[in-house]
């Protein structure tokens, strides 16, 4: 396990006590949809930026973003040498807040919470500021420390991936906070003076960066997490890499490839890949760098100090992998503003409640009336893949099961488009819980059960092995079989209703509801797919 020496006993991996505000690992529950989710107003304000999201978090824990607005501070190069902030600094934060606070406000949102981070942790005048927020817009700004920052990226980054024990390193403008996890329950922590725009400013890795400056960025980096005591990652563990400069990385490496995910949270970035990113945006001007695209311009700076703090913390730790997570700070505070000081335990939900939560809250948002038909066709869904690949193939199953259960938030858009639309809306948005190769599979497989040819983003993809290509294409013809079977059966009547088997060759499915001029083409795209004959026939409940 990885183990972070740290002065401070509060931070050395013991449980703190149990607070049923933030040992939210409760017990399995259905999300119906007609529980209101809660929205609320956070408001960060970092060493790079300061951002305002309005956000809607679901039951399932899962976050709909409403509004938001950003104003790049750079507050680290407004510090004095007699550690206050200059007054430009102090009065752009301001000008910030004032324009956050009128965000919030035309929603409708009175309660707003805000915190600071490590540049007004550090500065000595930080009261000025949060006087003014309180005295003239109304916000409650609270400087947090490094162990309640922390806590926060903790809960926001880990709770929609698929990692159960790990370190979570949170690369800020500042500051790198670092958080151990096992088995999803917040460890030790530290906070280490390794934020991009700091390591940029230090070693002037700004515009065009030499060689030497580079290595000594490297070898501080490295020193820094020596004396803190970081050890490498246990077999098993994950690394999980947050913030600003984190997704910039990961946004401009993903766009170097086939790729069928739009969204960012879950990707994996590879070490080679970071060494090769370094390399390239080192060799262009600020101004060059700035006109890449997708390159957001605010952060060509300060993007060289963040590489390099990712990479040389995957040196140290030994791991050539690095789990993006597209979450943090504010999404931790919008699921819950509870100081963790004032908690003992912080562990999140197990998994399993993620995946099953999430894909409740998905239904409910886009199709709740079609919930339960959903569920049945899932299970007919299941049903048919068990028979046919004898109980094999498991995760390709899974991701049919999904797909089947998802299939009507298409009909929110457009019904004739809606196996279309529904993949689109997969590969857009956040399914906590699901890894990206299982999000591919799952609009893989709807995409295939209406197209004959899967798009170039997803046949040349690493997501995607030929393999499970294949397998992806039986599986739409399963997903049909499936809907054309729901589409038909009586309401209230269950999947275990219809049964599957094979007889000489041929497959025979027997179920309550069938006409003989019911999907006609079915049995030929079946025979294509399986090599076999399919007979469906109406039987007795």
């Amino acid at each position: 396990m990885t183990t972070i020496q740290t002065p401070n006993p509060a931070l050395a991996g013991e449980t703190v006590g149990a607070s049923p505000q933030w040992d939210v690992a409760d017990s399995e529950r259905h999300v119906e949809a007609s529980q209101s989710p809660s929205h609320t107003a956070v408001i960060d304000v970092g060493s790079g930026s300061a951002r305002a999201v309005v956000m809607q978090v679901n039951r399932g824990g899962g976050i709909e973003i409403i509004a938001q607005q950003r104003v790049t501070l750079n507050l680290m190069s407004h510090v004095r040498s007699d550690g206050y902030l200059d007054e430009c600094g102090v009065e752009s934060t301001l000008d910030a807040l004032e324009d956050f606070a009128l965000v919030a406000r035309a929603y409708g949102i009175e309660t707003i919470h805000a915190v600071g981070t490590a540049a007004l942790r550090e500065s000595g005048n930080v009261d000025t500021i949060t006087e003014a927020a309180r005295r003239r817009f109304g916000i409650p700004l609270r400087v947090i420390d490094g162990t309640d920052e922390a806590a926060y990226c903790f809960v926001g980054a880990i709770h929609g991936l698929r990692a159960r024990d790990g370190l979570l390193a949170d690369i800020g403008g500042g500051s790198t906070e670092l958080v151990q996890f096992s088995d999803r329950e917040l460890g030790a922590s530290v906070s280490l003076p390794l934020g991009s725009l700091r390591i940029a400013n230090r070693f002037d890795l700004g515009d065009l960066p030499t060689a030497p400056a580079v290595q000594a960025a490297y070898q501080h980096v490295r020193m820094v997490l020596t004396n803190a005591g970081v050890e490498p990652l246990s077999d098993g563990a994950t690394l999980v890499g947050s913030g600003g400069s984190v997704r910039l990385l990961s946004r401009l490496d993903r766009a170097r490839e086939p790729y069928p995910i739009i969204k960012l949270h879950g990707y994996e970035i590879r070490a080679a890949a970071l060494v090769e990113q370094i390399e390239q945006l080192g060799a262009m001007s600020r101004i060059d760098r700035a006109s890449i695209p997708g390159m957001n311009p605010e952060r060509s700076h300060s993007i060289i100090g963040g590489a390099i703090v990712a990479h040389a913390l995957m040196q140290h730790l030994g791991t050539d992998r690095l789990l993006v997570s597209g979450q943090g700070l504010r999404e931790g505070l919008a699921r819950h503003p509870v100081s963790p000081a004032a908690c003992e335990r912080v562990q999140l939900p197990s998994l399993r409640t993620v995946r099953s939560e999430s894909l409740a809250d998905l239904v409910g948002r886009f199709a709740p009336r079609f919930g339960q038909r959903g569920e049945r066709r899932a299970e007919l869904a299941g049903r048919i893949a068990d028979a046919v690949w004898n109980g094999g193939n498991r995760r390709i199953t899974n991701s049919l099961r999904c797909a089947a259960r998802l299939l009507d938030i298409g009909n929110a858009v457009d019904y004739y488009n809606r196996l279309n639309r529904t993949a689109s809306i997969i590969v857009r948005t956040d399914l906590p819980g699901f890894t990206h190769e299982e999000s591919a599979q799952i609009a893989a497989t709807l995409l295939a059960a209406e197209f004959p040819e899967l798009p170039r983003r997803f046949r040349q993809s690493r997501l995607m092995c030929p393999a499970e290509l294949r397998l992806i294409q039986q599986a739409a013809v399963m997903l049909v079989t499936a809907d054309e079977l729901d589409n038909r059966l009586p309401e209230g009547t269950a999947a275990n209703a219809v049964t599957i088997g094979r007889e000489e060759g041929t497959w025979r499915i027997t179920t309550p509801g069938w006409s003989p001029v019911a999907a006609p083409g079915l049995p030929d795209r079946w025979k294509k797919a399986f090599a076999q004959d399919m007979r469906i026939e109406r039987g007795t409940p």
